[in-house]
């Protein structure tokens, strides 16, 4: 082990959620070679310092990654770590994606003080949440709820929901599971009800591209099946030229020693949608190939709605 490698500056947003997901890497990371130093850097992003608007008009969630990359890029940190799901399917070209943390859980979850489930939600009643893709997913089933922007960290948004500002929301049951507040959760929507985004429930490490021996540390704590879906819906984002605010959901999964690939598109009102669901052998390059065979596949059967919502 060169110098380099016995000290590894983490870089990451400065959220609760965050310094938790680094708490993380850092143990997985000295499991495998106790011997290095962690420095863990919090950065603020573009959009944790933007909260009265919704993230479609500032630039999507491509803004919780800027700062860090940037970071990356100058060597001010070595790792960039990012909940996967926030990271836009084009990366800058000098870093890559070295490895993915073992999948937690994909789905979105319905939290609320005041009802037991989504279904006995009245007539308009208000729910929050920030993403274009839960909001077309829930209108989707109930046209007549309001739904309102909903920005802040999960304590921030927890305590709008305690506060009355809302009937309910949906976040990532993921985020709630790592805070230690899965108790918060009224209802997990099953993945047929809300598909999650790419990468959802996974942390992404992103390095530099000339970092070998980074790249090979790194290596050890990646979790291959992960990678492999990851890599599926990453790949099907990418061929559709999608951006963290278009409605789209794609969700790979391992059964029967077969990769599932599911894939939606979804109006903004939640009015029109295109699914695919596809399969494959498990590997990395046939996960890639079937991503972007589902791409294509969208492309050519639903290029109306497709380019309404990118």
């Amino acid at each position: 082990m060169n110098d380099f490698t016995k000290k590894i500056k983490l870089g990451t947003r400065a959220s609760n959620l965050a310094i938790s997901q680094v708490a993380e890497i850092h143990l997985l990371i000295a499991d495998f070679f106790p011997e290095i130093k962690i420095e863990v850097i919090p950065i603020v992003t573009s959009g944790d310092k933007i909260q009265d608007k919704n993230l479609a008009e500032i630039g999507g969630k491509g803004l919780f990654i800027k700062e860090l990359e940037e970071a990356l890029i100058n060597n001010k940190i070595d790792v960039a770590i990012h909940s996967a799901k926030d990271i836009p399917p084009i990366i800058h070209q000098d870093t890559e994606i070295c490895a993915f943390t073992k999948l937690l859980d994909s789905r979105d979850c319905f939290v609320s003080k005041k009802y037991s489930s989504f279904k006995k939600l009245p007539k308009n009643a208000t729910i929050g949440t920030s993403s274009t893709r839960r909001k077309a997913f829930i209108l989707k089933q109930r046209p007549d709820l309001k739904v309102v922007n909903f920005r802040g960290n999960i304590d921030t948004r927890l305590s709008k929901i305690e506060n009355d500002e809302v009937d309910g929301a949906i976040l990532a049951v993921a985020g709630l599971l790592r805070l230690g507040k899965e108790s918060k959760i009224t209802e997990v929507f099953d993945v047929e009800k809300i598909l999650p985004a790419g990468g959802q429930g996974s942390l992404a490490l992103q390095i530099r591209k000339n970092d070998k021996n980074l790249a090979e540390i790194l290596q050890k704590i990646n979790d291959e099946a992960t990678q492999i879906c990851v890599k599926s819906e990453r790949a099907f984002l990418r061929e559709l030229g999608a951006s963290c605010t278009t409605p789209v959901g794609a969700y790979a999964h391992i059964e029967n020693k077969k990769l599932i690939l599911k894939t939606a598109i979804i109006d903004y009102d939640g009015s029109e949608i295109f699914e695919t669901t596809s399969k494959c052998e498990i590997s990395l390059e046939k996960a890639i190939e079937l991503g972007v065979k589902a791409g294509e596949q969208t492309k050519k059967k639903a290029l109306k709605l497709l380019q309404k919502i990118v």
